[in-house]
């Protein structure tokens, strides 16, 4: 008989276990799911953001045809970060153009 009573208890508290388990491993489940949304989101944010930015800057100096070099490093910087965010648009063909256009060197810190 005590043998039974503890085989039910120890059923039970197993029971609950796995159900506590199964349970939080849902919410989980969910949470990450979340944040994976989450993150995309933000990553296609920020390639919009990077888009405009750089359309912006070429449209800026397009009419001149030359550019500062401190602003053109700053453009290739953005250009990479957009392509490891799969940004692969119309920009390309931009800094196709870009990259016959006359480089201004500056010295934009005085030395």
């Amino acid at each position: 008989m005590v043998e039974t009573i503890i085989n039910s208890v120890i059923g039970v508290i197993v029971s609950g276990v796995v159900g506590y388990l199964i349970g939080a491993l849902r919410n989980y489940k969910k949470r990450l799911q979340e944040r994976e949304i989450e993150a995309k989101v933000i990553k296609d944010a920020l390639k919009t953001l990077l888009q405009s930015n750089l359309t912006n800057t070429y449209f800026a100096y397009e009419n001149i045809g030359k550019i500062p070099d401190y602003v053109y490093r700053n453009w290739l910087n953005e250009l990479k970060m957009y392509e490891q965010l799969g940004g692969n648009d119309y920009i390309h063909t931009l800094s196709d153009k870009m990259k016959h256009w006359d480089i201004t060197v500056t010295d934009i810190l005085g030395r």
